[in-house]
């Protein structure tokens, strides 16, 4: 989706062939803010998605896709339970997380998740909120985001790989980051994730529509913004060239198995 984008009023050149037999025809093109193009080839979800779909791959290593952090959180809760038993009951060598299509949801449950590959009751970050009367954010030092650690029989310790993308927005966010904490996985992915990770607001229009807005300040455990405008940055980035352009294959699954495989010797049991 990203190749051909530039900024509105940019321009490029393109040489191309109108018909067999014809000669070359070089153009200049001026880009245009239009979102037709960026949308197509991107269905939406069905709602026939679990929040946790999960599947073996060829390598021997697991895959599962988080779809989102809004459904039904007693189960989202059960199937990545399952999971984690299965990994290690199974010895599987490796997990790929991916998160290319996760809009977000509940922050709370994302950070929980990421728990389950951790040995620490690791502080994540807190939250700033605006005071007109003192005109700054203020960060309350007693509201901590932290992991709730689950029993040491679920908690996974092979290595893990996390794709992402620029889909991967707000909660998804604080899960790709949390699993950046003490190196715990390799982030795969062409480009970060969206950077729109903070608290909301919602605002009732007239005809039923919502506006929605950052209200929310959040910031990491030395009180730097982390995520809002930057995102999850890949620590594995994968060229964006025409060799990743046109392969058959799924790039990034593919450069995330392979991380895994360079790391692949880590214990995996409880």
């Amino acid at each position: 989706r990203y190749v051909l984008r530039r900024p509105p009023g940019a321009t490029a050149m393109m040489t191309y062939r109108p018909r067999a037999g014809e000669s070359q025809v070089t153009v200049t093109l001026t880009a245009e803010a239009e979102t037709t193009s960026f949308d197509y080839g991107e269905p939406p979800p069905t709602d026939l998605e679990l929040p946790v779909e999960t599947r073996l791959l060829e390598s021997g290593f697991a895959y599962v896709r988080l779809t989102d952090f809004l459904d039904n959180q007693a189960l989202t809760v059960q199937l990545w339970e399952r999971l984690m038993a299965t990994l290690n009951r199974e010895s599987i060598p490796g997990l790929v997380i991916d998160l290319r299509r996760n809009a977000g949801g509940s922050g709370f449950l994302a950070d929980q998740l990421a728990a389950y590959f951790f040995d620490e009751p690791l502080e994540l970050g807190r939250t700033g909120r605006y005071n007109p009367a003192l005109g700054a954010f203020v960060v309350d030092p007693r509201e901590v985001d932290r992991f709730y650690l689950p029993e040491p029989e679920l908690r996974y310790r092979g290595p893990v790989a996390v794709v992402v993308g620029p889909d991967c927005a707000s909660a998804c966010e604080f899960f790709a980051y949390a699993m950046t904490l003490q190196d715990r996985a390799a982030i795969i992915g062409h480009y970060p994730t969206a950077g729109v990770g903070g608290s909301i607001g919602l605002v009732r229009m007239p005809a039923g529509q919502l506006f929605q807005f950052t209200n929310g300040r959040a910031v990491n455990m030395e009180g730097e913004i982390h995520l809002e405008g930057k995102g999850v940055a890949p620590t594995v980035r994968a060229p964006v060239n025409e060799e990743t352009l046109f392969a058959e294959h799924d790039v990034l699954l593919a450069a995330a198995v392979e991380t895994l495989q360079s790391r692949s010797d880590a214990p995996t049991g409880p």
